[in-house]
């Protein structure tokens, strides 16, 4: 079962890195296993049923958005 500090880091991976991103959005339990974080099914449900490419996307456009001067 992934902490909440684990589902940080597996948050904070996704908003930065585009290829994990992808991994975690095609297959949660690999993609997190593959940084040391075990998922429960449901956690990895969770994941698998949300649009995380759109949703990071999104995130990563406005805060490049607020960056600029």
């Amino acid at each position: 079962m992934a902490t909440q500090k684990e589902w940080y880091e597996l948050m904070g991976r996704a908003l930065t890195d585009a290829d994990f991103r992808t991994a975690l959005s095609e297959d949660p339990g690999k993609a997190a296993a593959d940084l040391g974080i075990d998922l429960t099914q449901d956690q990895a449900e969770a994941l698998k049923s949300a649009d995380l490419v759109a949703t990071m996307e999104s995130v990563d456009q406005r805060l490049s958005k607020a960056r600029r001067p």
